[in-house]
């Protein structure tokens, strides 16, 4: 079935938010209750329900070199943004110039949709956190610990460890079986 595009007004505050609900909407399946419903859900291995999402700790430098391994280049840019400056607030005007996107800070949020369904997939909270400015605005940072973590995922990609394509996964190397993207069904062109 074909896309269908989709616009809804969200409060610029909640709008990283908004994204990170989507994302978890996309990975479910048809007909699934809404993300975040309470209940859990049903997949072709039975009953789910998400943990609670866990802080980052200096413990997991392999989920964190997973995680950055597969952002997409502009979300790789917003992480080194921030983890280099631990703690600090950026705007999410600021943020959008800095790294050239056109649809400013709602091109900043859009970034993270597949960052916030990697980090739940992982048991994780997104590594970057958001706060709501008085003006309307979004600041965007990363707390010291988080940006400790990938920094060094970052200057050492390396750290995962041998033979593990998904830390956690009981499969390595099959992350999704039967799919080419994460909530999207594999879709074979015929001749």
């Amino acid at each position: 079935m074909a896309d269908k595009q989709v616009t809804v007004a969200v409060p610029e505050d909640r709008v990283p938010e908004f994204y990170i609900w989507f994302a978890a909407f996309l990975e479910s399946e048809p007909g699934a209750p809404p993300p975040f419903g309470g209940r859990g859900r049903r997949g072709p291995r039975g009953s789910r329900r998400h943990q609670e999402a866990q802080p980052w700790s200096t413990d997991d430098a392999d989920e964190a070199a997973w995680l950055y391994r597969k952002l997409a280049p502009p979300a790789r840019e917003l992480f080194d943004l921030l983890a280099d400056r631990p703690g600090g607030r950026i705007g999410g005007e600021q943020v959008a110039m800095q790294l050239g996107l056109d649809k400013g800070a709602h091109g900043v949020a859009g970034i993270l949709a597949w960052p916030g369904r990697y980090s739940r997939h992982l048991g994780r909270v997104m590594p970057i956190a958001t706060e709501g400015r008085a003006d309307g605005g979004t600041d965007y940072y990363m707390d010291p610990e988080t940006a400790t973590l990938f920094t060094a995922a970052r200057d050492h990609p390396g750290r995962e460890r041998p033979g593990r394509e998904h830390p956690g996964r009981e499969h390595p190397g099959r992350e999704h079986p039967g799919r080419e993207h994460p909530g999207r069904e594999h879709r074979r062109r015929t001749p």
